[in-house]
């Protein structure tokens, strides 16, 4: 096992009431189960975190596009918000949600934060989700992305949404857990982003932004305020360590500094970045500033070893310095960062005694060998959602030998393949 407890190659695991009870190394003297899982040969590492993700656009995935958007507040506004996210319905919602967790639970991930926009969909959106993510026995926190795009009637509806959703599911033990969440400066008054920010204060549940995913909110609050997005952020008093700012890919060294004041936490986005044209993150300056950085595969790919090796990829060619952003940051930003980002660090994300049980156990096809020196870039670099064995929830197996263990793998893809022919057709 690495010294941060985040592989474990030969050993065994010790889970009760959900929780890692003992951790042995190399012999199972003195640890009894009710439950034996026989994973000689395979390698332990904590469930993967996704820290940004809109299950909901599974089905945008090969959706057919007239006139395709150049520019990213192009995307949004012709192809994002008309044709997906304001025809969503509950139907929708529940078909992409099942379909999401399928393909989460299979290649690995056990905890993501969740972000939903259906502004005709609400009240009772975030439930159709919940229930689902229940079933799959995955670990969900679930938003909806509150704005004022649609008007202040929809507006107040999607505060109504979180602090409706926030008061139900988040007084349970339950894996789902809900927090408060808003878009952008330009879907967005600063009037609106306080009342938004002073819930989430009162509730301790945390705030989720998307912040500069394009360079259009940065020319945006430059014209109308004056000042950077981040700049704009610390004067209404929105900024703390419990906030998460999602995608920062047009975020200034500047920015950087007074999210590092602050203690606010990212989620990098590097494969939908490059989908929608919105730029590369500056992610080297944001874990030089020390800032906890998660991944998230923002409802494009939810494989997370696609994400994490385009992580590792990515920056090294846009840099053109190979020794940038190594593979044991990735999957540390794939674990116990994420964890950090989500405010969940003290619960999952590494393999430690007292921390959530959820853990994934790979049965790695490479064809050289595993070795605690290559451990890292081995899983990083050419490790695949296919590598992944056994996966478990909070001492529960979700998922084994390829075959989901809680949901029908089949009805789910044959519905979600339905209904996303019927969203299609209703263009």
């Amino acid at each position: 096992m690495d010294e941060n407890r985040r592989i474990l190659e030969q050993g065994h695991i010790a889970i009760h009431d959900g929780i890692i009870d003992k951790i042995a190394k190399d012999s199972a003297i003195g640890i009894k189960a009710d439950k034996v899982i026989d994973a000689a040969g395979k390698v332990a590492i904590p469930g993967l975190v996704c820290a940004h993700n809109h299950m909901y656009g599974i089905l945008s995935h090969g959706m057919p596009i007239s006139n395709p958007p150049t520019t990213f507040y192009g995307f949004l506004k012709d192809f994002w918000w008309p044709r997906v996210e304001d025809r969503l319905g509950k139907r929708e919602i529940a078909a992409s949600t099942r379909m999401a967790c399928v393909q989460m639970a299979k290649s690995g991930t056990t905890t993501f934060a969740d972000i939903l926009e259906a502004p005709n969909a609400i009240p009772g959106a975030l439930d159709a989700e919940a229930e689902i993510v229940k079933e799959a026995g995955l670990r969900g926190v679930l938003s909806f992305e509150a704005s004022e795009r649609a008007g202040d009637a929809v507006a107040q509806r999607s505060l109504d949404e979180n602090l409706r959703f926030i008061e139900k599911w988040n007084r349970t033990r339950d894996l789902v857990r809900g927090m408060m969440c808003t878009h952008t400066l330009f879907t967005c008054s600063t009037e609106f982003l306080q009342k938004a920010r002073e819930l989430a204060s009162k509730l301790r549940v945390g705030i989720h932004i998307h912040l500069e995913e394009g360079k259009y909110e940065t020319e945006y609050a430059l014209q109308k305020y004056g000042k950077l997005p981040v700049e704009v952020y610390e004067g209404i008093g929105f900024l703390g360590p419990d906030l998460l700012a999602s995608q920062c890919v047009h975020t200034k060294r500047q920015e950087i500094e007074v999210m590092k004041r602050h203690g606010v936490r990212i989620a990098h986005m590097p494969l939908s970045n490059c989908e929608v044209g919105g730029g590369i993150a500056p992610l080297k300056e944001l874990l030089e500033a020390g800032l906890a950085v998660g991944l998230g595969t923002d409802g494009y790919v939810t494989d997370m070893f696609e994400v994490m090796r385009a992580a590792f990829l990515i920056h090294k060619g846009y840099l053109q310095d190979a020794s940038v952003i190594p593979a044991s940051i990735v999957f540390e930003m794939a674990t116990v960062s994420g964890a950090k980002a989500l405010g969940m660090e003290d619960q999952i994300g590494s393999l430690q005694v007292g921390k959530q049980g959820d853990v994934v156990l790979l049965d790695p096809s490479f064809p050289t060998p595993l070795t605690p020196d290559n451990a890292y870039s081995q899983i990083v670099a050419f490790g695949t959602g296919n590598d992944v064995d056994t996966v478990i929830v909070s001492g529960r197996v979700v998922a084994s030998r390829g075959r989901m263990s809680t949901i029908n793998e089949q009805e789910a893809k044959k519905d979600c393949s339905k209904v996303a022919k019927e969203f299609w057709n209703n263009l």
